[in-house]
């Protein structure tokens, strides 16, 4: 959203603000905000912690920039712009770091998943091994490509996570009275479209983004009002967890918030803001 509607949406969604106090005093959660320094980050549609460099972090903006992944440290400091050579960014709307299903190795995952007009025929999930932060501008050209397709027709999405223990792609809709949960099942094809499963149902609306802890136990679900903490016990799938009572965690309400993801300790987790009217894009931890 642009202009004017994203200020008009903050000003409405203002008024659940006194529900998140609530959580907020009965949590035991520490808050620490940082504002953004650079000004190129002023549509942040998604963050990832780095599980190679625990305290940086991966956001990117949101549809129509150039193809890249800006890296952060946790005072919101810019470290590096990572450029996906010869990739596009028709609408990249969430991130994640998640390992690779077959080498291991900790893997950037950004989804190019906005479909405002559900009009698609696919969406693309970049993938790469997370660099060394070695110079302020790196180059990737090494990354995959993984093309889907919905098996219910196109739609919008903004919420993308990897299944730590099993590399299933994971992915829920934004627009929907009840939202869906899609997956992709390891392994999926580099080369033709993938079929993303729908398996579920969610009892929420515009949801934004999501994340799954490292463990692969908690699933964080974000709408632009309120974050919802999902417990996935041994040997349950994502879908199952997915429709299982949430808890709600602390939120701060941001103007424009599309971003969330677990610290690497999996102990607590990361907001950010677009930036908005006389509203810089800010940075916030959640921690224990």
């Amino acid at each position: 959203m642009k202009g004017i509607i994203k200020f008009t949406l903050w000003i409405a969604l203002a008024t659940v603000l006194m529900a998140n106090i609530g959580c907020a005093q009965s949590c035991s959660y520490s808050i620490i905000q940082h504002q953004l320094e650079n000004n190129e980050i002023d549509e942040a549609s998604g963050i990832a912690a780095s599980h190679d460099t625990p305290g940086l972090l991966y956001t990117h903006n949101d549809s129509g920039g150039e193809p890249l992944v800006y890296v952060l440290n946790g005072l919101a400091m810019l470290a590096a712009r990572l450029h996906l050579q010869d990739a596009s960014n028709i609408d990249w709307e969430d991130i994640a770091v998640s390992p690779h299903p077959q080498t291991g190795n900790s893997c950037i995952w950004v989804g190019d998943i906005g479909d405002n007009k559900a009009k698609r025929n696919s969406v693309v999930v970049y993938r790469f091994e997370e660099p060394a932060i070695t110079d302020t501008a790196i180059i990737i050209t090494d990354y995959d490509r993984i093309h889907i397709q919905y098996d219910d027709g196109a739609r919008d999405a903004e919420a993308l996570f990897i299944d730590p223990l099993s590399g299933d792609i994971c992915i829920i809709s934004k627009r929907e009275e009840a939202v869906g949960f899609y997956r992709v099942a390891y392994p999926y094809s580099l080369i033709q479209p993938n079929t993303a499963i729908k398996e579920a149902t969610l009892p929420l609306t515009y949801v934004v983004a999501a994340d799954i802890s490292p463990d692969g136990e908690k699933i964080l679900v974000k709408t632009y009002s309120d974050i919802y903490l999902y417990k996935r016990n041994p040997g349950k799938s994502i879908a199952k967890a997915l429709t299982g009572k949430p808890s709600q965690v602390p939120y701060q309400l941001e103007p424009q918030g599309e971003a969330v993801t677990w610290d690497a300790e999996g102990k607590g987790y990361w907001t950010l803001s677009e930036s908005a009217k006389g509203i810089p894009a800010t940075l916030y931890h959640y921690h224990r």
